[in-house]
């Protein structure tokens, strides 16, 4: 039988003199691209992408401005290309070079002397996804190591995505994946109604593709509504409408839409009464007090509030109107599919939002459903059965959510948490920069012993190692990777273009260095080749051709759209929550409302208003920069040509404040301080100001940031469900000083 897998080299004809070798880039962007790099004499002279045009049949794999920005980035003047020890104040930058060996004895012993003394739990791992892939991913090395070791303290909860994370369980069941729980980008044509909220593949590109697609289904006729406390780039481009909101508030909106439906018998009852669980009361779990469901939440009757559009206005700044029309249109322009993007879950209580868009989506009869779609905005397919590095359990058991990462440096068992943190461990991590809280997170490091970071460069958590060690990029090695979103059914081998820079070493081989000195005898049992064949056997019939070609086409899959299956089938195919339908009451939620100990959580979904911070009136939102990959490429000057850093200000704010369009104006609240460039534009809301996430954080002498890192301004909190809450944060603007308008921004962050 003939191979289903298609395989292809999508790449150009290589030049006289050249070599042409396809990979993708190895960072947790929203695509997963061909970039092809086109090699002269060990180096890489440019890049290049998919030749193909485009089609919505079998698409290209176009790579976005930050892929072509690969060139500048793996020959940066400023690679590290040695290891180093730390000679100065910690934070200060001061370094010397010293050997491998050096440095690697040092790192094990280190990590032995506080395993022995400290316990396990005292050692933090603080790797991420900045070198991202199947084997030499950093953090998955990392977790090898140090589970192998005795264990650590894990970070363990999506920074990007916990909210969805958990929203997706409790609503669609326990075996339910966010990165598969939605529809691939080609069902989006047969769609009459996309509300795109909270969700800008424009600008953090969600999928490769995925703005094409929606281009098409606009084409086709769909009627785009965009939700977004900012007009985004795709909103920009595409919106019929587009509706501000209020940060933080988004839940409130849905709930109000879910009222106007459910009290003009606009929602489906057929569906309702098939396939979910705690609509009305006639629908309710066994044991569930009466008043307990989603419909008498809505109505008032259990509390005594209508959750009407106007309740809803004068919480998000929506006109009652708009939110009625909405609402209308979603439940009779059929089909019609809510895209929810990340943003509105980074919020105080942001499990309420994706668990709110849910419940819209199900009254509706839109999950599993051609066209529509389950509020979620990830693909349907997930990793096509290719594999990660496995890292066993954590033998120290000891985790905490990662927003916390200020707060638990600073307090540790004194505030509860499993141990005093006195090694980190980062690789692919900047979590200094990326994490809540700055200026906590720097002060507290100050109790921690050692640290070691493998990075590409000296990040702003890299300024704070004691040892730093030169690690490969993903042109300097073997690997594998498949879609970000959980759309597209393909897979891409990264292959190797050029030599390691230096005396860069990959991730994995580091860590297979350190156990080796650590007496673990198991930890690289297999050759890289031999790893890469293991991780993907289940899926590429044909390994030879797929390392030679570069990508291969996975069979399409059976349903575009997500639970299709268990909505055609719901007796052979149940949902896996404990009622086997969608549960807008949530089972798991009703009998463990505190399941990481950070608050309770209703079992149906609920407005929960946010903590006042009065002295700070205007709210702060932080997208994505087309120009970086969260803090990644922020030290390359020619990309960051393609999206600017300053903060958005609306006219109306602006002109109160003595704000002027490109004045250097200083972003401050009870945490921190931050100076950048104001854009005074309309293309935000009124009390709403933005500054894109990723910034590299530099501070002067007084503790201040000077080059608009959002970090300084947000709280080191987490939601109930264990999510960051960038986008529930409170500052004030200002003119910046005569001493702060005289900051080099470059200059200060290259010091």
């Amino acid at each position: 039988m003939a191979s289903r897998i298609l395989y292809e080299a999508p790449r150009v004809h290589a030049a006289p003199g050249e070599s042409v070798v396809t990979s993708t880039c190895g960072h947790n962007c929203g695509g997963r691209c061909v970039v092809n790099a086109h090699v002269r004499d060990g180096r890489i002279v440019k890049i290049s992408t998919d030749p193909r045009k485009w089609t919505p049949e079998v698409p290209p794999l176009h790579a976005c401005v930050r892929g072509f920005g690969q060139a500048e980035r793996v020959n940066h003047p400023d690679r590290l290309r040695h290891p180093l020890r730390r000679t100065g104040p910690r934070g200060a930058g001061q370094f010397e070079r010293i050997t491998w060996d050096e440095a690697l004895d040092e790192v094990a012993s280190q990590l032995r002397r506080v395993r022995d003394t400290y316990g396990p739990a005292a050692i933090l791992d603080c790797s991420r996804t900045g070198s991202l892939s199947m084997l030499h991913n950093g953090r998955a090395v990392v977790q090898r190591l140090l589970h192998k070791l005795g264990g650590c303290t894990e970070l363990w909860s999506n920074v990007s995505a916990e909210a969805e994370v958990f929203g997706v369980k409790m609503t669609y069941g326990a075996k339910a994946d966010y990165k598969s729980a939605g529809r691939e980008p080609s069902d989006y044509v047969n769609s009459r109604l996309i509300i795109m909220w909270g969700w800008s593949p424009g600008d953090g590109t969600f999928g490769t593709g995925t703005l094409q697609y929606l281009k098409l289904a606009k084409k086709h006729g769909a009627r785009i509504v965009c939700v977004d406390p900012r007009v985004t780039r795709t909103s920009y481009e595409l919106a019929d409408e587009h509706v501000f909101i209020r940060p933080s508030t988004d839940a409130a909106a849905l709930i109000a839409m879910a009222y106007v439906i459910a009290s003009e018998g606009l929602h489906d009852q057929a569906f309702l009464d098939r396939h979910v669980l705690g609509f009305d009361e006639a629908h309710l779990p066994p044991g569930a007090p009466a008043g307990a469901s989603y419909r008498s939440y809505v109505f008032g009757l259990a509390d005594g509030v209508r959750k009407t559009p106007e309740w809803a206005a004068a919480i998000t700044g929506v006109p009652a109107e708009t939110i009625r029309r909405l609402a209308i249109e979603y439940a009779t322009m059929k089909p019609a599919a809510l895209q929810c993007g990340y943003a509105p879950g980074r919020t105080a209580h942001g499990e309420q939002f994706h668990r709110a868009a849910y419940a819209l989506a199900a009254m509706t009869g839109s999950v599993g459903t051609p066209g529509g779609n389950s509020g979620v905005s990830n693909g349907a397919t997930g990793r096509g059965g290719i594999k990660s590095l496995p890292v066993g359990a954590n033998p120290a058991a000891a985790r905490v959510a990662t927003p916390m990462l200020a707060d638990l440096l600073e307090r540790g068992r004194a505030g509860g948490y499993p141990a005093d943190i006195k090694l980190i461990y980062s690789a692919a991590g900047d979590l200094f920069n990326q994490l809540p809280n700055v200026a906590k997170t720097v002060a507290a490091v100050s109790g921690v012993e050692f640290m070691v970071v493998h990075d590409h460069f000296i990040t702003p958590t890299a300024r704070y190692a004691d040892i730093v060690l030169p690690a490969t990029t993903f042109w300097e090695r073997n690997d594998v990777h498949t879609p970000w979103a959980g759309a597209g059914h393909y897979v891409i081998f990264m292959r190797q273009a050029i030599p390691p820079v230096g005396e860069c070493r990959n991730d994995f081989d580091i860590c297979a260095e350190l156990a080796r000195r650590l007496g673990i005898d198991d930890y690289a049992d297999r050759t890289e080749e031999q790893w890469l064949r293991e991780l993907t056997r289940d899926t590429i019939d044909d390994f030879d051709t797929f390392r030679e070609r570069g990508l291969a086409r996975l069979p399409v899959p059976d349903d575009a759209v997500a639970f299709a299956r268990e909505i055609r089938d719901p007796v052979r195919h149940p949902f896996t929550t404990p009622s086997g339908k969608i549960e807008i009451y949530s089972m798991a939620i009703a009998t463990n409302p505190d399941p990481y100990g950070l608050g309770a959580i209703p079992p149906i979904p609920t407005w929960i208003p946010d903590e006042a911070e009065g002295l700070y009136p205007l709210r702060l939102v932080s997208p994505k920069s087309r120009a970086r990959t969260h803090s990644i490429h922020d030290n390359q000057p020619i990309l960051m040509r393609a999206d600017h850093d300053e903060v958005w200000i609306h006219p109306a704010d602006a002109a109160v404040r003595g704000v002027t369009d490109g004045q250097r104006v200083r972003v401050f609240n009870g945490r921190g301080a931050t100076v950048t460039r104001a854009r005074v534009t309309d293309r935000i809301a009124p009390g709403v100001v933005s500054i894109k996430e990723g910034v590299w954080f530099a501070l002067d002498e007084t503790g201040a940031d000077t080059r608009g890192c959002s970090n300084m301004l947000t709280a080191d909190r987490a939601s109930p469900a264990a999510a960051a809450t960038f986008n529930t944060c409170f500052v004030d603007i200002e003119t910046a000083s005569e001493t702060e308008e005289r900051h080099d921004s470059f200059g200060a962050r290259r010091a």
